[in-house]
């Protein structure tokens, strides 16, 4: 009898002669990219659309908020009945609303 190393191929158990399993293949994960987050002001501003993706300047609409029907109601009880529609007229005083301006969906709100 020869005392020669067996000549099967690595992937064979040379005892039964059969294959072995699959061997298991660990992959990395994928790096992740970190994006500044959106920061919304009173101005247009640079954000991405949840809705699209698309990264753009948003377009910007103000709206009443309670802070506004508040300082309105305040400035009738202080007297100046005539001069109640000033924080509707003023942007400060209001909730600025930002939608794509691709699509119209909703991104995202800023309130003073």
């Amino acid at each position: 009898m020869d005392d020669k190393p067996s000549t099967a191929p690595p992937e064979y158990d040379q005892t039964f002669s059969r294959a072995l399993p699959p061997q298991v293949v660990v992959q990395q994960p994928a790096p992740v990219i970190m994006q500044a987050p959106n920061v919304l002001g009173d101005r247009p501003s640079m954000a991405t659309c949840p809705s699209c993706g698309a990264r753009r300047n948003t377009a910007v609409t103000f709206e009443p908020n309670t802070k506004t029907h508040l300082l309105a109601v305040g400035i009738c009880l202080l007297g100046g009945i005539c001069c109640f529609c000033i924080p509707y007229c003023n942007d400060s005083c209001q909730t600025a609303k930002h939608t794509c301006t691709r699509c119209g969906a909703y991104v995202g709100s800023y309130n003073n």
